[in-house]
């Protein structure tokens, strides 16, 4: 089902756009924002799925009680970490500030802060961990995660 971009950065090193989107989250916003793939039909139409997609990720259901996504923020305004909490957990006190959501964006980062391409790599690590039990990404199975509207609340 999905198609490789093989232009532009990609062009020695095609991957398919779930590949490009856990490897480097912010070239794929980016290129969506900035209608990059507008110009190719498939991967244009492959582009709006995945971005919907990834902004709404269900929480696993192997992780109950788990319920909410709890994003912090670092006192400088920067992405910092994610993590599965119980939704009933008490809101944190201190100088890093938390935002909680019942799913999953993996644009959360960039809408912090444009470019964020730290906050990516920590927002990527803790997906892997809860999502796909630490294991690598490879094509596979991120090819299978994103092609399964289950794992979605909008998919």
């Amino acid at each position: 089902m999905w198609s490789e971009v093989n232009f532009g950065k990609w062009s020695s090193k095609p991957k398919t756009l779930p590949q490009i989107l856990v490897s480097d989250p912010d070239w794929f916003f980016w290129a969506v924002e900035n209608d990059v793939l507008a110009s190719r039909k498939a991967l244009a139409a492959e582009a709006e799925t995945l971005n919907r997609r990834a902004r709404a990720i269900k929480i696993p259901s192997s992780k109950a009680p788990m319920d909410c996504v709890r994003y912090w923020i670092s006192h400088k305004g920067e992405f910092s970490d994610m993590e599965l909490i119980q939704a009933s957990e008490p809101a944190h006190v201190g100088s890093s500030s938390e935002i909680r959501r019942d799913h999953l964006n993996l644009y959360a980062p960039r809408a912090i802060k444009d470019y964020d391409k730290l906050g990516c790599r920590l927002l990527l690590k803790s997906f892997k961990h809860y999502w796909f039990d630490g294991k690598a990404f490879t094509k596979d199975k991120v090819e299978a995660f994103f092609s399964d509207p289950a794992n979605f609340v909008n998919p």
